[in-house]
Parts: structure tokens; sequence; C-alpha cells
């Protein structure tokens, strides 16, 4: 009876058409859902095999389907993929004229565009990112000098710090300088501990003020070195004197932190004659060491920590001819006291500008690699960007497009991209 009536309503009765069309389309679905060989699979089989993807194609599959984004976002999957890949740090090399960037993938080793929620902090906010540590990001804003944020760069989660007052309890003397900028993050993937350390002022009345994730009162707190000035009397003549006349002056801004052999956290900054300076945050205490061999004192350097280490990347005079200049890579043997030249960049790769006296070497460092910028002070624009593998002892040049744009300053940033990490 109902065949009968399904053969005579077929062609006049819309509702059976549209019936029909409805019920072929579930059928379709239902058979592309059982000829799916994914659905053939248990979680744990499929996290097997996301978990092994490198992390930008992790970042991708999110948004494949549901079930695959809730194993992505599951517990036991950060510690899956970092067992069963290498992962490996990105590098945002911006252009902060244009506000332009890209990402260096270590992992793939290749440029990569890619759209990062921090583009509304860049914008928005006013902020620049400044430094990074492990998968977060820290953000100086360009209209307030004593304003900054933190930043998950993958998943755009931010915190706007309070805003730093430089007033020190030794002295009623307001600083209006920040000498010197630090983030040490600690924890592992997916830690929201983290601090912010600022050094200010000038020999006696120097300062650190540090804010920390873990303090619920959410403030800035200062660190008594008041202490320093009552040992400085026991310091050798030649470490008071240049202690005296250098701390701060010519201070590289960004700073980088180790941990101790008790534990503590080390911040160092570099000073423009070569001077390394270290603040024992728990102790309390500044250590420095002997100038770098410098046979001019105009060279472009900053500060990177690579693997635990503190490292000095200088673009310097070559050791093959005193005449031209190259990027060289060096660090402090604390044991021997000395200076260790632990790399070069080869001098071919610095023809076009290693006789370039204004070279600025913005650089940041992350386990075996350091990526460096160099600008060219007479140029207006960006030269190169070069990442060196230490472990390797290699050079490599890459070549970032950016929007055509006659002035162009770039720096990059390293960090580990995290999806857990906390703000």
């Amino acid at each position: 009876m109902h065949a009968t009536v399904e053969a005579n309503n077929e062609g006049t009765d819309p509702n059976y058409k549209t019936f029909q069309m409805m019920t072929s389309t579930v059928d379709v679905h239902i058979l592309e859902e059982e000829q799916n060989p994914w659905n053939k699979l248990n979680d744990v089989m499929v996290e097997t095999v996301l978990a092994q993807l490198p992390t930008m194609d992790i970042l991708r599959c999110r948004s494949v389907c549901k079930r695959w984004n809730s194993i992505i976002h599951s517990p036991t999957f950060s510690i899956a993929s970092n067992q069963l890949f290498d992962r490996r740090p990105w590098f945002i090399i911006m252009n902060i004229t244009s506000r332009t960037y890209v990402v260096y993938d270590t992992e793939v080793l290749d440029l990569r565009r890619v759209q990062l929620p921090i583009t509304s902090i860049v914008i928005r906010d006013q902020h620049l990112p400044f430094l990074a540590s492990s998968g977060l990001v820290f953000f100086w804003s360009t209209t307030d000098k004593y304003s900054f944020s933190v930043c998950n760069p993958i998943t755009g989660s931010v915190h706007f710090l309070p805003r730093l007052c430089l007033t020190s309890s030794n002295t009623t003397t307001k600083y209006e300088l920040v000498a010197g900028v630090a983030m040490h993050v600690w924890g592992g993937r997916g830690s929201n501990n983290y601090k912010v350390f600022v050094a200010f002022g000038k020999w006696p009345n120097v300062g650190m003020k540090v804010f920390s994730s873990e303090n619920k009162k959410a403030a800035w707190m200062e660190l008594p070195l008041g202490k320093l000035i009552d040992g400085y009397e026991s310091w050798p003549v030649s470490q008071r004197e240049i202690i005296k006349e250098n701390l701060f002056y010519g201070v590289s801004a960004k700073g980088v932190t180790v941990i101790g052999n008790e534990g503590q956290v080390l911040v160092h900054y570099i000073i423009s004659s070569g001077i390394l300076i270290c603040f024992d945050t728990q102790k309390c205490t500044i250590c420095v060491s002997p100038r770098l061999p410098l046979q001019r004192h105009d060279c472009g350097m900053e500060l990177v920590e690579c693997g635990g280490r503190v490292l000095v990347v200088v673009f310097m005079e070559a050791v093959e001819s005193l005449a031209t200049r190259t990027l060289r890579v060096w660090e402090f043997d604390n044991e021997k006291v000395v200076w260790k030249n632990i790399g070069a960049m080869p001098l071919h790769m610095t023809q076009a500008y290693h006789y370039d006296t204004l070279m600025n070497v913005p650089c940041s460092g992350y386990g075996e690699y350091i990526m460096v910028c160099l600008n060219s002070g007479f140029k207006n624009h960006f030269n190169q960007v070069v990442i060196y593998n230490i472990k390797e002892n290699s050079w490599v040049e890459l070549s970032p497009q950016f929007d055509y744009i006659h002035y162009k300053f770039v720096i990059p940033y390293s960090f580990k991209p995290d999806i857990e990490a906390q703000v």
C-alpha cells in the first residue's frame, strides 16, 4: 500500500522530493563516516599519529573536527607530542616599522606565513614584543615606558602587568630610565609561573624590581640590593672602578636569565663596553666580568640564552682581518675567568657591510639556535637575517619577505609554541 502511494506521488508531491533528498544525503554521510579510516582508530591511536606532526600542523589539525580538537587538548597529548617528536622553537621575525612579521619554524627549517593573535596586542594596545622566554613573550608599551604585558603568542591570552613605579625604597629619587628587563619562565609546558625583572638606577643607588605571577597581590616587589654598597669596599680596585663608571651606562636593555648552582635565578645584562653584569636574585649580589677582547668600542652586541648558557653576539673585528667585521659569539668561562670565542660567521657572508660601524644586531636564542638580524646604521634598512646552529657550528642566511617600505628594522623573538602556557 505504502509502495503504491509513494509510486503515485513520485514526481508530484514536493514533500516527497524533500524527504528523498534528505534521506539520500544522510545515507551518503553515513557511508562516508563508515568508510573514513580515522573512525576505525581509537583515541589513543589518533593521538599517537597527531603527536608526531610538527607543531604548526598540530595547530591546524585543531580545526579539522571536534574529535581531533578534543584529543589535542587532552591532558595526555602534550606528553605524547614531546615524547614522539623533537619539539623545537619558533622565531618571530618582526619589522617593527611596518608591524609585519614572518615565522621561522626550526622544526621544518623553513619560513612560514602564519597569523598569530599578537597582531591585536601590537595594533590595538600599542605594545611591541621585546623579549621571550619559554612559551611566553614580553611586550613593552610604545606609549608608556612603564607599562608591560605578557602574552602567549599561540593562544593570544595576555596579562597586563601593574604599571611600574621606579621609586626605590633606599632613596626618595624617582628614576626615569629602565636600564634593563629580563623574564624567567619555569615549570615546563603549560606553566603559568614567570617573573619579570627590571633593573634601574645609578651606582650606588641601583635597584631591581620583580613581578611574579605567583604573587597573589599582583604587585612589583623590590629586591633588597642595598647591601651591595656594604660589600663594595672589599672588591678589587679594578672591579670597583668598572662597576662605578659603567654600571647601567650603555647597558643593553634586554637581559637574560639562567639558573645558578644553588637553584637561584641569575639575571644578566651586557654593557656596550663589553662587560657582563650578573645579578644573583637570591643573594642580592652583583658580579661583573672582565671586558670582552674588543679592539674598538663601537661594536653592536646583544645577549642570548641558549640551553642554560649565557652568550654574547658581537659584530666586531674578524680573526682573519682586523680591518673587516663579522658576527662572533662569545661565552665567559667562570672557572678560567676568560672569554672564549665559540663561533664566527664566515667573512663571505658579510662582504656587503663588513665595514659598517653602526650595525645593530638584535638577536634571540633558544636551545641550540641563535637568530641574528643585522640592521645597517648606514643604509637604514636591514641587510640580513642569519641563524647560527651552535651544535653544528653552521650559519644559514634566511630571506624573509616583508611588504615594501623604505626603512626596515627587524628584530627576532624566539619561543617554544605551547597552547597550554598560561599568563
